[in-house]
């Protein structure tokens, strides 16, 4: 199945999906308006899960190249599948972040989905291989992670530090009416490299 739309938002039910936590399509959009994608992008997707962030940038980044990370062996046969299903091509790579992102020459935007209790190990990599200009996005769901992400942004040496929560419904059929069912809060912080 191809994605024929250049806009992000793939519905969550075209995914095949497991055990393994999946970016909801709402946040997803916003994530990649954060990340602020070109064609000849080099994205590296930390913790990708399902490769769902990894699989909307390969849309946008037609020229350039997306990585995603991944130490769950089932988020890895799922990036697989995923990319497969929306004949993108993908750079899957399985292990620990922090080992895997030494490996790599260089990157301009990053995705931090999942750290795996690194996060402040992840995130000085990172900058060490953006370019200049390069972007860092992290989505967390906890306020300690929120905290945290941001006092390493400073700290590192980050600029245009942003925060946005991001609180979605969905519309729910329930009998001839329409319930709204909150799904949880999510925070996406970014920061440029200058």
């Amino acid at each position: 199945m191809k994605w024929k739309y250049k806009t992000p938002g793939i519905r969550d039910d075209l995914f095949i999906r497991g055990k393994v936590p999946m970016t909801k399509e709402e946040v997803r959009a916003v994530t990649l308006s954060k990340l602020r994608l070109e064609e000849a992008s080099m994205m590296v997707d930390v913790g990708a899960g399902t490769g769902s962030i990894a699989i909307e940038a390969a849309h946008i980044c037609t020229k350039g190249k997306v990585i995603a990370i991944e130490r769950n062996i089932e988020g890895i046969e799922l990036i697989k599948k995923n990319s497969e299903q929306f004949g993108v091509p993908l750079e899957i790579v399985h292990g620990k972040a922090a080992e895997k992102l030494k490996e790599i020459e260089g990157f301009d935007r990053v995705m931090i989905g999942g750290s795996g209790g690194e996060l402040a190990d992840i995130m000085k990599l990172c900058y060490e291989k953006l370019s200049r200009e390069g972007i860092c996005v992290i989505n967390c769901i906890t306020i300690e992670t929120l905290y945290e992400s941001i006092e390493n942004l400073k700290e590192i040496g980050f600029s245009q530090i942003d925060v946005v929560s991001v609180n979605i419904a969905r519309g729910k059929a329930l009998g001839r009416y329409t319930l709204m069912e909150g799904l949880n809060p999510i925070y996406i912080i970014s920061g440029i490299k200058e």
